[in-house]
């Protein structure tokens, strides 16, 4: 999912003038875990695992934004600033029929881009399949104990070092904000007091699935706690981790 400051200021300004959208509700109520084929889901783990439990479609395809903007509201916990600035980057991706399918998110540089935590490059030749040694790698990265902010901010440096090893580019403004905000957006959605378990993690990137201590906790995520996250994140970056 797609955040900047741009996007965050241009619904700001937008959530008191725009029709609020029909949303149309999934049939299936039932948020049982099923995993879905691979082959139909996107580089993100945060999308695949709102399929996977049946707050978008299981399939993944036919999705609209506004069905991506309800879940994050119903299932994360997200406002609607929060959800609808996370969003913000669907509308191109959609077809004429204003809907768009999982694996249209593996577009190079809309949500998926170089540097990721998990994914490789997209000169590598493979952008959205994860590498369970790359979250190893992050786990690692917090030397024995829980993924914080300052782990993650070890992981921030060493995936940009790695990726302009191997060749890739560097970011443009917009890109390197959208990772800035992806890279704090599991501890944001998370919120169980600035750190991840290794189980937890394993849930979201391996499993694709969040678990209860997420889904149950009516914590609100908000622009402010995530632009927080990413501030404590940049604050290990600039002087150290």
């Amino acid at each position: 999912m797609h955040l900047t400051i741009i996007s965050i200021l241009q619904n700001v300004f937008a959530s008191g003038f725009q029709k609020v959208p029909q949303v149309k509700t999934l049939e299936d109520e039932d948020h049982t875990y099923i995993r879905g084929d691979i082959e139909n889901r996107s580089p993100c783990p945060g999308l695949n695992a709102l399929a996977n439990q049946g707050f978008l479609p299981r399939n993944g395809k036919d999705m609209t934004p506004s069905q991506v903007e309800h879940a994050l509201m119903t299932a994360l916990h997200m406002d609607k600033l929060a959800a609808r600035s996370l969003t913000s980057a669907l509308p191109p991706l959609c077809r004429k029929d204003g809907m768009f399918d999982l694996v249209d998110t593996r577009r190079h540089n809309v949500i998926e881009h170089d540097s990721s935590f998990t994914r490789l490059d997209f000169h590598q030749g493979d952008n959205y399949t994860f590498q369970p040694a790359m979250l190893q790698a992050m786990i690692d990265d917090a030397d024995g104990g829980p993924v914080t902010l300052r782990s993650l901010a070890k992981t921030f440096i060493r995936r940009n070092k790695e990726s302009r090893a191997a060749g890739a580019p560097r970011l443009s403004l917009g890109l390197w904000f959208v990772r800035l905000f992806q890279a704090v957006g599991v501890m944001n959605t998370a919120q169980t007091g600035g750190v991840l378990t290794k189980e937890l993690l394993e849930a979201v990137f391996v499993e694709e699935r969040f678990p209860d201590v997420i889904l149950d906790n009516p914590k609100p995520r908000t622009v402010f706690t995530l632009l927080g996250n990413a501030l404590g994140l940049m604050r290990y970056v600039i002087l150290g981790p």
